[in-house]
């Protein structure tokens, strides 16, 4: 299929749902680094405990079961921030590509390409940053905390209000800059260094998703912490951490460039695996999906051609 055979029959909600599928996927795998780093950004603040210490810690008091605490909410926050995020990307980079001409890509230079990828991107990320923040609240919440009840939404909504769903909103909506970053230097490499752009290599996907994921990774770990501190309920209502740019003052002032990097081996450890797991399911779910629906299509295309080619012949006694 030539790139512009392809570009006709492939639609968002292809990569949405498959980004929903490998997303989903890559969380469970390695949910309890991803529990890990969330309680490292509050564990001992002010102390740089290193990860494996923090692992015995939690272990000792809530059993390997409670690494696993929150599976569920964050596999729906990841799978559908994952999904929501390239649904919304493919869409804005079609809508973008109409209104600036529609050219392929073959006929644009890489900056042209670049700039226009990192538009989609920026308006994907604010998008998704705002619809996923208060299920990302509610999963720091229950990575956090472990009273002898879940809390619930309605308590949650009725104790701290509406504005407590959104905290950490800016930094959320920043911190998808984490993902433009990672898809733009991916898309960079599927352009260039891909053999076959539409069914690449598990090698190819996986180095650069790896590279593109490592550069944002420690790009954006302060941008981590202060949403992880702005949504622990033990810090709503207080003056340090009443905004991103005075919990950011509060943890260098406090704990200085080590509190604001906390966690960061954990969190590179944990977004390597995890995003070549996602994008390797990501393109190959897409292909499926793409071959399932063209061909339903051309399943319906030859049959109407049938059927009108009956219609069309005379009867015959």
């Amino acid at each position: 299929m030539n790139k512009e055979s392809k570009n006709d029959t492939e639609r968002p909600w292809m990569h949405g749902a498959a980004g929903v599928m490998g997303g989903s996927t890559a969380m469970m795998m390695f949910y309890p680094l991803d529990f890990l780093r969330t309680r490292m950004h509050t564990f001992h603040q002010g102390s740089c405990t290193s990860p494996l210490r923090s692992a015995k810690e939690i272990v000792r008091q809530e059993g390997l079961k409670g690494m696993y605490r929150g599976l569920g909410v964050s596999v729906v926050s990841h799978s559908l921030g994952w999904g929501m995020y390239l649904l919304s990307f493919r869409a804005a980079q079609r809508k973008i590509d109409d209104l600036l001409g529609g050219q392929q890509d073959g006929e644009l230079s890489n900056a042209n390409q670049g700039g226009r990828v990192f538009l989609s991107a920026c308006c994907a990320a604010t998008l998704t940053g705002f619809l996923i923040t208060p299920i990302h609240v509610i999963k720091t919440r229950r990575q956090l905390h472990d009273g002898p009840k879940r809390e619930r939404i309605g308590n949650m909504i009725k104790q701290d209000g509406w504005r407590a769903m959104f905290r950490g909103v800016g930094p959320q909506i920043l911190l998808m800059g984490n993902t433009t970053i990672q898809v733009t230097l991916y898309e960079w490499f599927r352009r260039n260094a891909f053999s076959n752009r539409e069914d690449p290599s598990s090698l190819e996907v996986g180095t650069a998703s790896a590279l593109s994921k490592t550069v944002a990774c420690c790009l954006f770990n302060p941008l981590e912490v202060v949403r992880t501190r702005l949504q622990d309920k033990r810090n709503l209502g207080t003056k340090e951490y009443a905004s991103m740019s005075s919990g950011l003052r509060t943890i260098y002032k406090n704990e200085g460039v080590c509190g604001l990097y906390r966690a960061l081996p954990v969190n590179v450890m944990r977004v390597i695996p995890s995003t070549v797991v996602a994008f390797i399911l990501y393109e190959k779910c897409l292909w499926l999906i793409r071959e399932t629906h063209n061909g339903i299509s051309g399943f319906r295309v030859d049959r109407k051609g049938i059927e009108r080619q009956a219609h069309s012949q005379p009867l015959t006694h």
